[in-house]
């Protein structure tokens, strides 16, 4: 997933160079790779622990938070298909692959509202966060259902030769996806901005999930910036109804701007916010590299992508550096988590543990009773 936002900076990059569209290419492959590795490894432990990893799902509130990120992985790798493979020379006499990465978007469409429903039920059934501080994973829902709409803004706008007739249920869909995203994201932006003043920072391990909160403003501005584009390619041909028209497309094209501006002014406030928090525990020596910060990458990658879009669209060097910086600050990021993640595993602390801590507990209270 975070291999898969950098590839897609890297596939857009205002400033190209020699080779950046095979660096980019390998940071797809890896995603991919990745994806279908883990993908099998959490397959086959349902199918081996299929209540016991139900239960240990649905009972811990930052797991299922965290359970539509497969979707969203899913949805990188459609963007992927849309942006690379339909464009590549071999692919283009082939409308098969346009074909796929459509029928892609619609399984992440069922995926990712199926998961949002699931998370968001389950938390009700089972659980009662009243009493007990809200987790900022809380909002990753609502990130993934804005990562559907703007997947669905690359789809219509990058694959090759894609039709209006196949474009515009994309758009229509993509559009009501980018308000679930928004204004779910902006209710739960009051719970947890209520939080941080009343609680201040999360504890020092999960400090870095403060760049969740760039997410749905981020993936929701870029998503509208190219569907207002989108809307003005294929809304003409479609030509139906007073509202798929091309008399439509144009306005609707310059009100979708203005909506993403505002929206990334707000993100990009949530990330200084972030950046604040990850300073202060520099600055008190409480900060340490966690797991938690792989929720650095993707969340601030959104906001990226609506700096690149308005770099292009108003021709500004200003965002146009900014994404440049930004990009490489995520690279950074990316290199600095493989690195800790593959000693953490070298040390048996990660993914392959010399000691499960649940089979721990779980011997501490057979000791006890």
């Amino acid at each position: 997933m975070n291999s898969g936002v950098i590839s897609t900076l890297l596939h857009q990059f205002p400033y190209q160079f020699r080779g950046i569209q095979v660096l980019a290419t390998i940071g797809f492959m890896v995603d991919l790779t990745l994806y279908i590795v883990f993908s099998g490894i959490f397959i086959l432990h349902f199918a081996l622990y299929r209540r016991r990893a139900l239960a240990e799902l649905t009972s811990n509130v930052a797991e299922l938070c965290l359970a539509p990120t497969w979707a969203i992985a899913f949805m990188t790798l459609t963007s992927f298909v849309s942006l690379t493979v339909t464009n590549a020379s071999w692919a283009r006499p082939h409308p098969g692959w346009t074909y796929l990465a459509v029928a892609m978007w619609w399984i992440a469409t069922i995926w990712m509202f199926g998961m949002l429903f699931f998370c968001f039920v389950t938390l009700v059934r089972e659980h009662s966060l009243l009493d007990r501080q809200l987790p900022t994973l809380i909002i990753i829902p609502a990130v993934g259902v804005a990562t559907l709409a703007i997947v669905g803004a690359v789809v219509t706008n990058f694959s090759h030769s894609i039709s209006a007739g196949l474009a515009v249920p994309i758009i229509i869909t993509s559009f009501c996806a980018a308000g679930v995203g928004l204004i779910l994201g902006l209710i739960l932006y009051t719970y947890l901005f209520h939080q941080l003043l009343a609680y201040g920072w999360p504890a020092a391990a999960q400090t870095p999930t403060i760049f969740i909160l760039v997410g749905p403003m981020g993936q929701t501005a870029a998503a509208l910036i190219l569907l207002g584009s989108a809307s003005k390619t294929h809304f003409p041909e479609y030509n139906r109804g007073t509202f798929l028209t091309a008399e439509a497309a144009a306005p609707m094209d310059v009100a979708c701007q203005l909506l993403a501006l505002l929206m990334t002014g707000l993100g990009a406030i949530w990330l200084i916010l972030a950046f604040c928090a990850m300073i202060d525990r520099a600055w008190h020596r409480e900060l340490k590299w966690t797991p938690a910060w792989n929720a650095i990458i993707f969340p601030t990658g959104t906001l990226v992508t609506s700096t690149l879009l308005f770099g292009e669209l108003m021709d500004s060097s200003f965002f146009r550096v900014v994404t440049a910086m930004m990009t490489l600050f995520l690279v950074i990021v990316f290199f600095v988590n493989a690195a800790f993640t593959l000693w953490k595993i070298g040390r048996g602390e990660l993914l392959i543990v010399r000691e499960d801590p649940r089979v721990k507990k779980e011997l501490e209270e057979k000791r006890n009773s």
